[in-house]
């Protein structure tokens, strides 16, 4: 997975603590999209500060090739907002691998793939029908 890291209205020591923090964050992430090849997801990391409300916006949007997904949070200290940020997008990600299992697992059971019995009894009787003419 690669990632970028976007600020906005941070000062140098705002950005050394999210640098610090978000790599740590980001395992748990890393762990659940191993299935995926590493040059294939993206990550997207953004913080914002708000003066005016003493408060920080951390951003996630995670880009796949079949979905992306993104993630807000907005708190009044940056290990908040990231923590509550990669929570919902953890959410999201079990949810859209719960629903790309499900899907396999159907499209396994699909009548289409199975051979049909209508086959297998044709098969049966073209079998008792060779054995009768070789004996």
């Amino acid at each position: 997975m690669k990632v970028t890291n976007t600020y906005k209205n941070l000062s140098k020591q705002e950005q050394e603590i999210f640098d610090n923090y978000i790599p740590s964050k980001l395992k748990q992430i890393n762990g659940l999209l191993q299935k995926f090849q590493e040059d294939a997801v993206l990550l997207d990391c953004t913080i914002e500060k708000f003066d005016k409300h003493d408060a920080y916006s951390v951003e996630l949007i995670l880009k796949m090739p079949m979905k992306t997904l993104k993630a807000k949070e907005t708190s009044h200290t940056i290990l908040k907002a990231i923590d509550l940020s990669k929570d919902r997008m953890i959410i999201q990600i079990k949810k859209l691998i719960d629903t790309i299992q499900k899907e396999q697992l159907q499209a396994r059971r699909h009548a289409s793939i199975r051979r049909p019995k209508v086959h297998e009894e044709v098969a049966a009787e073209d079998i008792h029908t060779k054995q009768f003419l070789e004996a």
